[in-house]
């Protein structure tokens, strides 16, 4: 096949779609870019250009340019200190009054400056509401250059505060929480994960603040005044020039363009959303498992603490041998202490747990059983449930905040904090306790080795894949040595083959853990290998709490059933039989005294595996005393079988061999009838 030429190729698919621009939207629209573009090019038209140095710097516009980058920059500074919490509050917390509160924080912008000055002298004029309390400590602000940093504040922040609101509001709050979690108080997640992840918001506020307070011009003059070297900026100065000196009011004015034009330059991309860089610093794609990944230049401190980790090989860590205490307090060895877990959790999720240090249990249940709930709940971070008592070891920490509780959590997306490496990310709960760079990036890099992924550590959380990024985050959070750890469904993200290897890891850590884990997992395989008891929610209560064999041999929950691959079909005890929900009835075997039957009018669940099921293309004659007939809706591979649903009453899975199912001739849509027998369905009571 000869390939077209290019111009050829694009006659025949015909013009673009972009290319297609409706003129009575376009040409309003070059008519607005006409008419914002005009004044801007009289003023470089109209400007003085020979004698446009000597005009700026005269001595009356280089003190007016200082004086206005020195307000302009306090008023930037008084903004920050109080402009940046109020963006959290606005953004994270909750009150009454709140719309009120952002309409306060919006009115500077939309009142005309002159009213905004008469509102400054009101409020802080010798005869304003705090005046005489203002004087009484020997502070005047009007006609002061203070005053005109005040009037500068009052109608920059609400850039900054507005900007930033949106930037936290648009971050995940679980980035925080696992920041928590790892033992970071509150105002150290501020500082290191919080503001580092709304960065671009909050310069571009910054940038924006700063800007308008450097062009202000009406509220400073009715508060402040123009005083020469106290009080006269830049756009005060342009005032005083269009009456005496019009040439000289359009070069500073061009010096005012130029300056503004360079922030918004500045900005534009990667701030303010432009081109290819769209509104967020720019992430390198996702790397593959070692291929395809954006290179990264260590740092000598990453060099020195991830030498010789080429290798993607398991191993277990050589025995840091400085870690924090329980209380994360230290960064001397210890000598590891059991924490067993006593909770009782109230709310939507209602369950009581005791159990032994060591201990992994795994918590499973449809969506929305409450499984997340429970392990939010036990890090006090949901409103929804909460526990009425919570005991590690001899510790109560149930009234204690989030980052002393010494309970580590993985997200189901890890929640890596994108703006650290890999070393960094695992170091992160051993630095928030204490201990020293040096041990904690040390002891971090052993767990990302142990993971097999101590050859990533120089990476970031966008230079690495999906299941590399898990691994990280379970590195993190043993690295953090906790006293309760909380995975929710920390393999999720993984395939088979590293799942394995992973939760061979995973397994041989838990053994040695000293405290307890709760894993939620859909996946029975995890259930079995990984947890020594199982903890079935449903509508956030408990409905069976047993070791893996017990709840594979007898599950109390048709969804747990099912999990695990079997038919579960939920109905009433009644004559020797059960009475199903969709009418149908199932014959039972006689009880034996090891099984006996549930009571008389109880409600049970027949549970039977797929292997038990036959198949037959016409009615079966013989010992079945269950037999019904359906239609085969799906056919899918399990192993080196396959496995048929079949809708019917009650819907059944069964399981055939390859050739079975050829010479039944089995297809969707085919007409079957099923058989199974009595001795081979298990009844548990509910």
């Amino acid at each position: 096949m000869t390939a077209l030429p290019d111009s050829t190729a694009r006659k025949r698919r015909g013009p673009s779609p972009r290319g297609r621009v409706p003129w009575a939207l376009a040409l309003p629209g070059v008519v607005a870019v006409v008419f914002l573009l005009l004044p801007l090019a009289g003023v470089l038209a109209g400007a003085p250009w020979r004698t446009l140095p000597d005009r700026l710097t005269a001595p009356a516009v280089t003190e007016a340019l200082g004086l206005s980058l020195a307000v302009s920059g306090w008023a930037l500074l008084l903004s920050l200190v109080l402009g940046v919490p109020l963006a959290w509050l606005l953004a994270r917390v909750e009150f009454p009054g709140k719309a009120l509160v952002r309409c306060l924080v919006m009115l500077p912008m939309v009142l005309p400056p002159t009213v905004a000055g008469v509102a400054l002298l009101e409020g802080y004029g010798r005869r304003g509401l705090l005046g005489p309390w203002l004087d009484g400590l020997g502070v005047t602000l009007p006609f002061s250059t203070a005053g005109a940093v005040v009037s500068s504040a009052f109608v920059s922040m609400p850039f900054l505060v507005i900007s930033l609101e949106g930037a936290l509001a648009g971050l995940h709050r679980r980035y925080e929480e696992t920041a928590l979690s790892l033992g970071a108080g509150p105002l150290r997640t501020f500082f290191t994960v919080t503001v580092p992840m709304v960065a671009p918001g909050l310069v571009a506020g910054a940038a924006l603040s700063w800007a308008r307070a450097l062009g202000e011009f009406g509220a400073t003059i009715t508060f402040a005044g123009n005083l020469p070297g106290t009080t006269q900026t830049l756009p005060l100065q342009v005032y005083l020039l269009l009456q005496n000196d019009p040439d000289g009011a359009v070069a500073v004015s061009l010096l005012l363009l130029v300056v503004a034009t360079a922030v918004l330059v500045a900005l534009r991309g990667r701030w303010l959303g432009g081109g290819a860089g769209g509104g967020h610093a720019r992430r390198p794609d996702r790397a593959g498992d070692g291929a395809g990944a954006v290179p990264h230049t260590r740092g000598a401190a990453d060099t020195a603490d991830t030498a010789n980790t080429a290798a993607a090989e398991y191993r277990e860590p050589a025995g840091p041998a400085e870690h924090p205490d329980p209380a994360g307090k230290t960064g001397t060895a210890q000598p590891p202490a059991a924490w067993p877990l006593t909770a009782e959790v109230a709310g939507y999720t209602r369950v009581r747990l005791d159990a032994s240090p060591g201990t992994t249990i795994a918590v499973v249940g449809p969506n929305g059983a409450g499984k997340t709930t429970l392990l939010r709940a036990l890090l006090g971070l949901t409103p929804r449930a909460w526990t009425d008592s919570l005991r590690l070891g001899a510790l109560d920490v149930g009234e204690l905040p989030v980052h002393r509780r010494g309970i580590a959590w993985v997200p189901q997306d890890g929640a890596l904090f994108p703006h650290l490496t890999a070393l960094s990310n695992t170091a992160y709960g051993l630095r928030a306790q204490g201990v020293g760079k040096r041990h904690a990036r040390v002891a971090a890099q052993e767990w990302l080795d142990r993971l097999g992924v101590g050859h990533l550590a120089h990476r970031r959380p966008g230079q690495l894949s999906g299941g590399q990024a898990q691994r990280v985050a379970l590195a993190r959070a043993l690295a953090a040595r906790p006293r309760l750890l909380l995975l929710d469904e920390p393999l999720a993200a993984l395939d088979q083959t590293t799942r394995a290897r992973v939760r061979h890891a995973l397994r041989s850590h838990l053994a040695d853990f000293p405290g307890v884990c709760l894993i939620v997992t859909h996946d029975p395989v995890e259930a079995v290998s990984l947890a020594d008891r199982v903890l079935v929610l449903e509508d956030g209560l408990p409905v069976q709490y047993a070791e893996p064999a017990e709840v594979a041999r007898h599950p109390r929950s048709p969804w747990v059933a099912r999990m695990l691959g079997r038919n579960a079909w939920p109905g009433t005890v009644r004559g020797g039989g059960l009475e199903l929900s969709d009418g149908a009835r199932l014959v039972l075997a006689e009880p034996g005294d090891d099984s006996p039957a549930p009571a008389e009018g109880s409600p049970a669940l027949a549970v039977v595996g797929p292997e038990a099921v036959s198949v037959h293309r016409e009615r079966p004659s013989g010992s079945p005393r269950n037999v019904w007939e359906g239609t085969v809706r799906e056919l899918t591979a399990h192993g080196g079988r396959l496995r048929v649903l079949v809708d019917a009453a009650p819907e059944v899975v069964a399981e055939v061999t390859a050739a079975a199912a050829a010479e039944l001739g089995l297809a969707e849509g085919a007409r079957v009838w099923l058989s199974v027998k009595a001795t081979e369905i298990t009844v548990v009571g509910l």
